[in-house]
């Protein structure tokens, strides 16, 4: 049986440049290295992540590593707000939410159609060929493990079997005196926190801005006139630029949370 082509599903984050960057030391279990990373860019990611992906690519091609950004469009579009997983009330008050397609069209699918390119493969032509993704997921969130959907495709998980979580990710990049990347999610993502919208607020207006305004517009666009109810970004049902963010609460705490953010 030949060798899988292995792909390293690159995300821009803690966890995934943690993963990119142990290949390029060779500090995976079996030395393994991959035939290629793949980013698959939204193109709505915030600024500082995607300065760390042009980063870690000139970093990783020094090591003999190919990184390649793809893309399927903005998903900043009436298009893409369709795939985003927003909240919703109705008439009654009641809370909803659509329904979340965003990781399959903007990321498991171009990649997918990346590999199926780079392997020689035409559209809807049988693939033959056995892959190998793997993906960083640390400890700390083993829940998120799941096998793949695609009958030719493995899923791996290194960091896993490194034994590593969030901390270890990010003492692992430190120890290689690289920066650490911010969290790696689209701007206007209804998962996002209350510390997250707070700190995009304070430290990033014009992505602030960005997203407050895609609030207001999805409530207008003529793509969800036939919901139940009207869609927002925050969880609250209530439009995000008047959304109480706790921004007069006293910091006890610094910005980290032992390891149980989200990459």
């Amino acid at each position: 049986m030949t060798q899988p082509y292995k792909c390293l599903s690159y995300g821009g984050g803690v966890q995934s440049s943690a993963l990119l960057l142990a290949a390029c030391h060779n500090d995976l279990p079996d030395r393994m290295r991959p035939d290629v990373a793949i980013f698959a860019d939204t193109q709505w990611e915030p600024v500082a992540v995607t300065d760390h992906v042009r980063f870690m690519t000139e970093y990783a091609e020094k090591y003999g590593i190919e990184v390649v950004t793809i893309t399927k469009g903005s998903i900043r579009s009436n298009r893409g707000a369709m795939d985003i997983p927003l909240f919703t009330r109705d008439d009654a008050g009641d809370i909803g939410m659509t329904k979340r397609q965003c990781t399959d069209d903007y990321k498991i699918k171009p990649i997918r159609q990346e590999l199926r390119k780079r392997l020689g493969y035409k559209p809807k032509q049988r693939l033959k060929d056995h892959i190998g993704m793997w993906i960083g997921i640390s400890t700390d969130e083993a829940q998120r493990m799941k096998p793949s959907r695609e009958t030719n495709t493995v899923h791996r998980y290194p960091l896993i079997e490194l034994g590593w979580n969030r901390e270890s990710c990010k003492r692992y990049i430190e120890k290689h005196d690289l920066p650490l990347p911010m969290k790696s999610s689209c701007i206007g993502c209804p998962y996002h926190s209350n510390r997250y919208f707070l700190d995009m607020k304070r430290e990033r207006p014009e992505e602030w801005n960005d997203v407050v305004a895609f609030d207001k517009e999805v409530r207008e666009s003529f793509v969800f006139s036939k919901l139940d109810g009207k869609p927002y970004v925050h969880r609250s049902c209530k439009p995000l630029d008047e959304v109480y963010l706790q921004e007069d609460q006293i910091e006890l705490f610094g910005e980290e949370c032992s390891g149980y953010c989200e990459a």
